[in-house]
């Protein structure tokens, strides 16, 4: 089944720089009619070009009045990410599990009866696709719910199903749990035994479920915790790596293209630090979540001086090329494993948007989580009944309470402390309304990216070679047979205001302003971006 020593090769081949690159600048061809657009055109050519709007279905809408977000909610409220200008939905698990976060499956062949039907789910489909919108699923492959069928005849003793888990007759410590029928590893907890993707037959049932969603019309999948499908101490008759990461999903990404070379797959390797472990990875994925970059939106947006901002980026999208040239980096600012941005800066409206304008004008399919355009506030909380992160995955906030979600059902200290802020935002209807709201920030930078080429297509980054500690600045830019846009993008972190640049172009954008501004700017005001096109 593993392709191991071929494959190795060319990653190895990859990550030392030996195969050639391409420019920075994205070149490409097609036989482009005169009636079709140039958008057109290049969604065709591109179709993994996206952003993306993370949610998780029991907190965005209720279609049903039973408290619990659903399909048919979600395709209800279809016109709000058009609005926004979202081109692709991830849905957090959608599967049955005994979980209210579903991280833990019991059946991947089937729905939550929670969010609808299975004909309520494919209706989701057809009707987003209809709006050019994508859906994207969260797969969890690296372990299942410890009652899962598979796992629960494996206690049986089914020999079969006791190979699709990794068991032991011995105590083999850390992440290891005893069981009737031996131990068995688990990374995260007892209740989620992992997989043994050692087993052809495990990775054939992995490849058959994602052909099933795939003919169901789905266009992504988002892989849970790929950097734990060979963890350390799990397979004790070898010694495990990252690489053997790679190497599997290398070779479900070749089933996948077989199936259907359009799909995007993207993976969560959580390592902020170490942006090489996390750039190996586009050896074996459309691409790895990128949690080194969205750290640096964090810490940059609560900044005053910044001084590697752009350098940083442009040393890691380096490294990010010499494994794939045409790798498509996937950023967020925050997502539901943690506390929301909002809640880091103290609901700072300043960093909010600075950390949108950051994310929307790099390479790459932005991640939008679910209530960031809105500014929603969430945090971990201390089990007070049972209640942890629940807290970080709170209700959308509708004006409209036909809409409302409220499957908490339960009311803490914190649960109030939020709620009370939340609803000092307003509902993403009156946001909507507001002109000076975050929601129009995100809109207005969404719309920019989805008619500029060079912000939506390409991974071309070269920093502007004036930066100083606070200004930082770099270069976006995108060749497409004949079609040329080159922009520059500019973040003034400082407290205060900077003399305006001289430049030869057209400012697109400028923090706080109109367009009807933008010819009578002297300064660069603080905390403040500026989308400048140079384009000749």
């Amino acid at each position: 089944m593993i392709k191991k020593g071929l494959l190795f090769l060319t990653f190895v081949l990859s990550a030392f720089g030996l195969f050639a690159c391409a420019d920075t600048t994205t070149t490409a061809t097609t036989e482009a009619t005169t009636t079709q657009s140039l958008q057109d055109i290049l969604l065709n050519a591109y179709p993994e070009n996206n952003a993306y709007y993370e949610v998780l279905v029991r907190s965005f809408a209720d279609s049903d009045g039973d408290g619990i977000g659903d399909f048919n909610g979600l395709a209800d409220k279809l016109d709000y990410f058009v609005d926004l200008g979202i081109t692709g939905l991830w849905l957090m698990p959608i599967n049955p599990s005994p979980t209210y976060h579903g991280y833990d499956v019991t059946d991947y062949y089937a729905v939550n009866p929670d969010y609808g039907t299975m004909e309520d789910f494919e209706n989701l489909v057809a009707e987003a696709n209809s709006k050019g919108i994508t859906i994207m699923l969260d797969m969890v492959f690296n372990h299942t719910s410890n009652q899962h069928p598979w796992f629960l005849a494996a206690l049986e003793g089914d020999e079969t199903y006791r190979d699709y888990y990794v068991f032991s007759n011995e105590d083999n410590g850390e992440y290891w749990h005893g069981s009737t029928n031996g131990n068995y590893y688990g990374y995260f907890s007892y209740t989620m035994p992992d997989l043994n993707l050692e087993n052809p037959a495990v990775f054939d049932e992995i490849v058959n479920i994602s052909k099933f969603w795939m003919d169901k019309g789905v266009m992504g999948f988002r892989l849970d915790a790929v950097s734990h499908f060979y963890s350390d101490n799990e397979y004790l008759d070898r010694t495990s790596t990252y690489v053997d990461n790679i190497i599997f999903l290398q070779d479900y990404m070749d089933a996948i293209d077989e199936y259907n070379s359009d799909v995007y797959v993207i993976g969560e390797v959580w390592e902020e630090d170490l942006y090489q472990v996390v750039g190996d990875y586009f050896g074996g994925l459309d691409a790895p979540i990128d949690f080194p970059v969205s750290a640096i939106i964090r810490s940059a947006a609560q900044s005053t001086s910044n001084r590697r901002y752009a350098s940083l980026l442009e040393e890691i999208y380096d490294y990010y090329r010499r494994i794939n040239k045409d790798f498509i980096s996937a950023p967020f600012v925050a997502n539901h494993d943690m506390d929301r941005f909002a809640t880091m800066v103290l609901g700072n409206t300043d960093m909010e948007r600075m950390a949108a304008e950051m994310l929307l004008t790099l390479p790459g399919d932005p991640i939008l989580y679910y209530g960031e355009e809105l500014g929603m506030f969430g945090y971990k909380t201390n089990g007070e009944n049972g209640i942890w992160d629940e807290t970080r995955r709170l209700p959308f906030l509708w004006d409209d309470p036909e809409y409302l979600t409220d499957w908490l059902g339960t009311t803490t200290a914190s649960i109030i402390d939020l709620d009370n802020k939340n609803s000092a935002l307003g509902g993403a209807e009156s946001q909507m309304l507001d002109s000076s709201s975050l929601w129009n920030v995100y809109a207005t930078l969404l719309q920019l990216r989805n008619e500029n080429i060079a912000l939506k297509y390409g991974n071309s980054f070269e920093k502007w070679e004036l930066s100083t500690s606070s200004l930082q600045g770099f270069y976006r830019e995108f060749t497409y047979e004949g079609n040329h846009q080159k922009l520059l993008i500019l973040h003034n972190f400082a407290n205060e205001a900077t003399d305006m640049i001289e430049f030869n172009g057209t400012i697109l954008y400028a923090s706080n302003l109109s367009a009807d501004q933008f010819s009578s700017m002297t300064s660069i005001p603080a905390k403040t971006t500026l989308i400048i096109e140079l384009t000749e």
